[in-house]
């Protein structure tokens, strides 16, 4: 199994030692339920792209600080690479910037979130689709995000949310996963982000509470999840 991580930002080097680069992070999350794949990089921020669709057997989509509707070459291009690739049956999977991307390229809107922010351990609660692909109990994850989609592409379907985030999860079929939160963050790496405060948004009040709140909640349904994405036994 050949898997493509689609690098949708780098962190700045001063973050970098926390957990590396985003496809580390993805690879240490994953790797204990995928063995058996094989992982290669892309940086699309950067405008690079696999030459084709077909390149590999799967796309992994990382998060980044820019936002999905941005009016920016790469990301153009990005959007249209990763149509392609969901229209034609590959497996995509997307976290974040990842998951609000998928939904643009196929129809769905993303905007900033007019509540503001979602940081640190955040409650989600499956659908019944969701408990088919993650288990009938809430999802405790890690956020970091303040844009979210908007409405829905035509053909997903809304697997996990809560009242903040309606939108967290969405599968289209069984060939692509997205997710609003982090499964792949370490709580240190979150933490980091938070202090950073990246355009100044973010209340001290907020990144106090989100900053106490900050505990590794275990990813295991999530990592299963998408390893049955690309092993093709996802729920249909």
């Amino acid at each position: 199994m050949r898997l493509c991580i689609l690098e949708a930002d780098t962190p700045a080097d001063d973050l970098l030692p926390i957990a590396g680069t985003y496809a580390d992070m993805f690879e240490t999350w994953l790797r204990p339920w995928l063995p058996e794949a094989e992982f290669a990089r892309v940086a699309a921020y950067a405008g690079e792209l696999p030459a084709s669709v077909d390149a590999y057997d799967g796309y992994l989509i990382t998060g980044s600080l820019f936002s999905a509707y941005d009016d920016l070459p790469w990301i153009h291009a990005l959007k249209a690479f990763v149509r392609e690739a969901m229209t034609s049956a590959i497996p995509v999977g997307g976290i974040c910037f990842g998951h609000q991307l998928m939904a643009e390229a196929m129809g769905g809107r993303v905007t900033l979130c007019k509540d503001g922010w979602a940081l640190g351990k955040t409650e989600y609660r499956t659908s019944t689709e969701g408990s088919d692909w993650f288990g009938a109990d809430p999802i405790n994850a890690l956020s970091f995000h303040r844009d979210q989609i908007v409405a829905l592409p035509p053909g997903a379907t809304a697997l996990a949310g809560n009242a903040h985030c309606p939108w967290a999860s969405l599968a289209y079929g069984n060939r692509a996963l997205s997710v609003q939160f982090h499964p792949e963050f370490a709580p240190a790496y979150i933490a980091a982000l938070i202090h950073r405060n990246p355009d100044g948004s973010i209340l001290p009040e907020q990144a106090d509470q989100a900053l106490k709140g900050m505990v590794m909640e275990s990813n295991d349904a999530m990592s299963q999840a998408f390893a049955r994405l690309f092993r093709g036994d996802a729920p249909a």
